[in-house]
């Protein structure tokens, strides 16, 4: 989900781990679904990105 959220809002995945704090590899396996973010991420996810987290994880 998080890859289209990206797409759709034109973000990259090195500015999103830059906002959010965390490496572009965490991100990079977010998006490939690997690894799922923390709650704690989630939530920075959804306050830099402006959307609720329901639909990150939807």
């Amino acid at each position: 989900m998080l890859k289209e959220v990206l797409r759709s809002k034109g973000v990259k995945q090195k500015w999103l781990a830059n906002k959010i704090g965390v490496s572009e590899v965490s991100v990079s396996n977010w998006v490939k679904e690997k690894t799922e973010p923390s709650l704690e991420n989630y939530q920075k996810i959804s306050q830099v990105l402006g959307i609720p987290i329901n639909q990150l994880t939807d």
